[in-house]
């Protein structure tokens, strides 16, 4: 915290008032939380803000349509399939990462039309002001972005794999409940 030249109170008091997600993102013990509590005040945010993105993201149907929409309108491809991961691996940090690198810096933020800006912050799973400050500080956290290790990479990938998966058994599922539902409305006649 001293590092980041933060008041250690306000990072505590950010995770205390935010204790749902604590409990829910606790990869690694306290670690996890303390660096994304960290690197979200340094984006000026809070957990909040970084709980509301990645409840966004793990929405994977919405999710999706909201990226792809925003594709379109940005006349771009924006691919936030590595942050969906590292939001489900409850890697908040990586996850704050790769939005970053997706929404680009402030000035190509301020190229962007007002519907733009709303589909990208939309996609992200932010209002518009929470992106202005991601697109702020995208310079200064990108310095401090490691590359990350080839187990790391092998363990996304792997993850990636079980994440496609989980979709299409939810697909499959929704499948079976809506053929299941129209058996039942026939018997019922």
């Amino acid at each position: 915290i001293q590092q980041a030249s933060l008041a250690p109170g306000d990072i505590f008091k950010d995770i205390a008032e935010n204790a749902e997600f604590f409990a829910t993102s606790m990869k690694a013990g306290t670690n996890n939380v303390m660096k994304t509590a960290i690197e979200a005040r340094k984006l000026g945010l809070n957990l909040s803000t970084v709980a509301k993105i990645s409840e966004s993201l793990l929405d994977f149907e919405s999710s999706i349509e909201k990226q792809m929409e925003a594709s379109v309108l940005l006349g771009r491809q924006l691919n936030l399939d590595k942050a969906r991961q590292l939001s489900f691996m409850d890697d908040q940090e990586g996850m704050m990462r790769e939005i970053l690198r997706q929404v680009g810096g402030e000035a190509e933020f301020e190229r962007l039309k007002g519907f733009q800006r709303r589909a990208l912050a939309d996609a992200v799973g932010v209002d518009v002001a929470e992106l202005a400050k991601l697109a702020r500080q995208r310079e200064g956290a990108a310095t401090g972005v490691t590359v990350a290790k080839t187990t790391e990479d092998k363990q996304l990938d792997v993850q990636g794999k079980m994440l496609v998966n989980l979709e299409e058994m939810n697909i499959f599922g929704k499948k079976q409940y809506e053929e299941q539902k129209k058996t039942n409305t026939s018997l019922a006649e």
